[in-house]
C-alpha cells in the first residue's frame, strides 16, 4: 500500500478517537440507553451466542465486541443493459431519433473488490477501513462511425480499473437490549478514485462519461442507523443510510446524494447455515454541475441530468459459518431491480451479485 493510501486513514481514525473522547459521546441520552443496558459491554444475559447473521448486503451489518478485528474481503459485481426513461423501455433508434442523441450506450458492468479492516478498541466503538479495486466495462453504440453492427451502428467497448475512494468510518452500537440492538454509523470517503479515465479515439482521448469513472472526485460524508433482532433460529431489521458528496470536485461537479432504506429477515436452515432476503429501496439524486470535456447532447451518459433514479431490489442470500475454521464465515447474495424509475435515458439494472469472506479473531 502506498504512503498516500496509509497517511489518510491515520487522520482519519485519529479524528474519530478524539471526536469519541474529546466531545463525550454517550450524551445525556445516550447515558440513560446505557443506564438501561448497564451490562451492554459484557455478553447479553440470555442472549444465544450463535445468531443468525444479517444478509452480506447490510452495511456494517455486525458491530465488533472490545479488542477484536475483522478482516473480509467482499466481490460484487452489477450488470446494467438496455435503455430506460422513467419507467419505460426505449430503443436506441428512438434516444438517437426522437430524442435526438447520436450515440447510447448499450452496457455496463462494474465489479468490485473490497478489501476492509475493522477494529475494536471499545465495545462501543468500531472503526472500519475499507480500500475498494475497482473495474468496470462499458459498451457503447454510435452509428456516425465505424462499420455497421448492432441496431445498424459501431459497437465498441472500453475498459478501466484502479483503486476506488478509500472510506473510513466508525460504528457506535447504542441501544441493546435481550435480542434487539440499534447501532448508529458515520464515516467518510477520500476521493483517491479517478476522475479523468479517457478512451482513444481517431479524434483523440475522449474523457469516458460519469458512471465509466472509478471514482467521483469528492469527500463524501455517510451516515447510516441499524435496528437488528436476532436469535438462533431468526433475524430481521432495517437501516436507513445516506451518503453526500461535499463540494466539488476537480472537474467541477458534484454527484447527487445517495438515499438507502434496506429491511431483511433471515432464518436459519441447518447448523451454520442460514438463508435471507433483503429488500432496498435506492434513490440517487442528479449531479450539481458538469464537466465540460463531456459532450451532454451527443450521448444521455455523459449529461450529468440524466443521473437519478430510484429502485427497489429484491436479494436473496446465504450464509455458511466455517467451524472447523473458528471466526470465518462466507455469504452469497443476488439482488434482482423489481421497480427502476430513471431519469432517463439511462442504462437499466439487470442484476447484482455479491459474494464474500470475513474472519473475527
Amino acid at each position: 500500500m502506498s504512503p498516500r493510501l496509509i497517511l489518510p486513514a491515520k487522520g482519519l481514525i485519529a479524528l474519530f478517537v478524539g471526536v469519541l473522547l474529546g466531545a463525550g459521546l454517550p450524551t445525556r441520552a445516550l447515558a440513560q440507553d446505557a443506564a438501561e443496558t448497564e451490562a451492554s459491554d459484557a455478553p447479553i444475559e440470555g442472549a444465544p451466542k450463535d445468531v443468525v447473521p444479517p444478509p452480506i448486503g447490510v452495511r456494517f451489518g455486525e458491530a465488533l465486541e472490545g479488542n477484536t478485528v475483522r478482516v473480509s474481503y467482499v466481490w460484487e459485481r452489477i450488470r446494467s443493459q438496455g435503455l430506460v426513461v422513467g419507467r419505460d423501455n426505449v430503443t436506441p433508434d428512438y434516444v438517437r431519433g426522437a430524442l435526438g442523441f447520436t450515440q447510447t450506450p448499450r452496457s455496463l458492468e462494474v465489479t468490485v473488490h473490497t478489501v476492509a479492516v475493522a477494529y475494536a478498541p471499545h465495545p462501543r466503538v468500531t472503526l472500519v477501513a475499507e480500500i475498494p479495486f475497482v473495474q468496470k466495462e462499458l459498451e457503447r453504440v454510435d452509428p456516425s462511425v465505424g462499420a455497421v453492427g448492432f441496431y445498424g451502428g459501431a459497437r465498441r467497448q472500453v475498459q478501466t480499473e484502479g483503486v476506488g475512494d478509500v472510506s473510513f468510518s466508525v460504528v457506535i452500537p447504542f441501544i441493546r437490549k435481550g435480542v434487539e440492538s440499534s447501532q448508529v454509523h458515520f464515516g467518510f470517503d477520500v476521493p483517491t478514485g479517478s476522475i479523468r479515465r479517457s478512451e482513444s479515439t481517431p479524434g483523440g482521448p475522449m474523457i469516458l462519461p460519469y458512471d465509466s469513472q472509478i471514482g467521483n472526485g469528492t469527500v463524501d460524508f455517510e451516515w447510516g442507523w441499524t435496528y437488528k433482532g436476532e436469535t438462533e433460529n431468526f433475524s430481521w431489521g432495517g437501516q436507513a443510510l445516506g451518503r453526500h458528496p461535499i463540494g466539488r470536485n476537480g472537474r467541477d461537479y458534484r454527484e447527487g446524494s445517495r438515499f438507502t432504506g434496506r429491511l431483511w429477515a433471515g432464518v436459519r436452515i441447518a447448523k451454520g447455515v442460514s438463508a435471507s432476503v433483503r429488500t432496498e429501496w435506492e434513490k440517487q439524486n442528479n449531479s450539481e454541475g458538469f464537466d465540460r470535456d463531456l459532450r451532454p447532447t451527443f450521448d444521455p451518459a455523459e449529461t450529468s441530468k440524466l443521473q437519478g433514479g430510484a429502485q427497489i431490489t429484491v436479494a436473496p442470500g446465504l450464509s455458511i459459518d466455517l467451524p472447523q475454521l473458528d471466526g470465518q464465515r462466507i455469504a452469497f447474495e443476488f439482488g434482482v431491480p423489481v421497480y427502476q424509475d430513471l431519469d432517463g435515458p439511462q442504462l437499466e439494472r439487470d442484476w447484482t451479485a455479491r459474494a464474500g469472506w470475513q474472519w473475527v479473531y
